[in-house]
């Protein structure tokens, strides 16, 4: 239902009527750049629900949607980034940021060792409201005062991450969102707190402050402006949402959640697929590679081992030393200084490598989206792919060496990291991405089809025994993927297809304009 008017397939401005799943239909309306979301598709009989008169025609097959975003100039779409900045802090403002942080993180603490206990006696769980009466007893308490000299949002906020923990923590196995039940959190790991309310006027952006309740005022280093760079090149600003305080490498951040409204850009004309390796990180299906610097990220991954030896070396120590009564017990959550300097020193080091794999998998993804409409990718399980081949002592493995050094090449590269970087990217260009099955990618022949282990003699090199073509083999791989992706929707996420061959020209689908991408209706342009 479109403006109190009932749609008919067999209307002229109805492009394409697409099958999803069983007795499902989907619907896109080309005409006036209005943007359509589907509400429901099912048959008018099935469409009671819905506050609107029935049909003045008995076809079943009608649709019932709704206008969502009418605009006669252009298609808005909202993206929801986040831009970080360095804090400029004193030693008061260092020790504020510590207190609000280890309050969070004690009160989060507390409150899951109060529903682990209610779990074990088989009571009940508290939800958050009732954990929020009891966070006003535990600042009313003698031993958890101090809890008032905290801001009250971030405590909130952590009850809040408990509730929706324990929410995921319940969901059908089958449910890929399911997650583990929450587990206690440490000191220095993750440390930080969100503030979701706020005045406008607490970010001052032209001088580079922020205002913190209980805190005041601070100073960051404003490396960026706090706008959004559209596809033509201009600076669009946006409504910041959330201001999130959290601690890298003793080194305090803020990071303003903003929301944007943009104009959606056409995608590019072209499409290609990428294979993902080890030795050449990105392949494209025209030819080109994009490599990591893996010789560097070698280099740190040896200065990691020998400061874990010292770390190790440092434990097995104390632990001589409190044997013969020399010492005080070792205890991890009261480390000593020099413990203290080597988990230092082992996170500055981790946080190279992490910048390193994230600057190229930003930039790389950044070059595909302003060369390319639609990227098909191969949908890889990463963690089915590491697994470790040691076995047990009944039924030892084999190749456990060899095996071991395929995984630390695959988690140095980051497949999973340069998909969302793709996705990412293609997003804000107007692009898509596809993920095709990724079986016999790399041993089937682009020009005779012929699969066979044998078409790939060695690493680098495709050689077909049926028509004895010949290329390089992560090429080969890329040029598969794009074919599949060409041919037919993708067999894991049919939600996501993208992209229609018509006419040997590929014409990209309609994009709902939220920011999530799963509830993408289908459509063609």
């Amino acid at each position: 239902n479109i403006g109190g008017a009932w749609l008919d397939p067999s209307a002229a401005d109805i492009k394409a009527v697409k099958t999803v799943g069983h007795n499902n239909l989907a619907v896109c309306v080309f005409g006036t750049k209005r943007r359509i979301t589907v509400e429901a598709v099912k048959p008018l009989t099935s469409a009671r629900g819905y506050k609107a008169d029935r049909a003045p025609h008995d076809n079943k097959r009608a649709i019932l949607a709704r206008i969502q975003n009418f605009r006669h100039d252009s298609l808005i779409m909202k993206i929801i980034c986040g831009f970080q900045y360095e804090l400029y802090t004193t030693d008061e403002q260092r020790s504020a940021l510590s207190r609000n942080a280890g309050c969070r993180r004690f009160v989060f603490n507390k409150a899951l060792e109060l529903q682990n206990e209610r779990r074990k006696n088989g009571l009940s769980l508290l939800r958050y409201k009732e954990l929020c009466l009891e966070l006003v007893k535990w600042k009313k308490e003698e031993k958890t005062v101090f809890l008032k000299e905290a801001m009250s949002q971030p405590l909130q906020q952590a009850l809040k991450d408990l509730d929706r923990a324990i929410a995921d923590s319940f969901r059908p196995k089958s449910d890929p969102a399911r997650k583990e039940w929450p587990k206690f959190k440490s000191k220095d790991i993750g440390d930080g707190f969100r503030i979701p309310q706020f005045k406008p006027e607490h970010i001052d952006d032209v001088n580079g402050r922020v205002k913190l309740p209980k805190i005041g005022w601070m100073r960051y280093r404003k490396s960026r402006p706090l706008a959004f760079k559209c596809a033509d090149g201009s600076m669009k600003s946006g409504t910041v949402r959330q201001i999130h305080i959290k601690k890298d490498c003793g080194h305090w951040f803020v990071v303003f959640t903003t929301e944007f409204d943009i104009e959606m850009p056409d995608p590019k004309e072209l499409d290609v697929g990428i294979d993902l390796g080890v030795v050449h990180a990105v392949a494209t299906s025209d030819g080109q590679f994009f490599d990591l610097n893996t010789d560097k990220i070698k280099e740190l991954e040896k200065e990691i081992a020998r400061y874990q030896r010292k770390l190790a070396l440092n434990r097995s120590s104390r632990l001589k030393l409190a044997k013969e009564g020399r010492a005080e017990a070792f205890d991890k959550t009261k480390p000593s200084r020099k413990r203290r300097r080597l988990l230092e020193k082992l996170q500055k080091l981790h946080r190279r490598v992490r910048n390193i794999r994230r600057d190229f998998q930003m930039k790389t993804a950044h070059t595909l989206a302003q060369a390319y409409g639609c990227v098909y990718v191969e949908d890889l399980k990463t963690r089915n792919m590491t697994k470790s081949a040691k076995g047990t002592l009944d039924n030892p493995g084999k190749n456990v060496k060899q095996k071991s050094g395929l995984n630390r090449a695959i988690l140095r590269t980051g497949f999973f990291g340069m998909r969302q970087a793709i996705e990412w990217q293609q997003y804000k260009a107007g692009g898509y991405v596809v993920a095709v099955p990724a079986a016999y990618t790399s041993c089937e022949c682009p020009s005779c089809t012929c699969t066979d282990k044998r078409n790939r003699p060695r690493q680098a090199q495709f050689r077909c025994i049926g028509c004895g073509y010949e290329n390089n083999a992560d090429i080969v791989g890329a040029i598969n993927v794009r074919r599949k992706g060409r041919t037919g929707p993708s067999a894991h996420d049919k939600k996501r297809i993208a992209r229609e061959v018509s006419a040997g020209a590929v014409v990209p689908f309609a994009r709902n304009s939220g920011a999530n991408s799963e509830n993408q209706p289908l459509g063609v342009a």
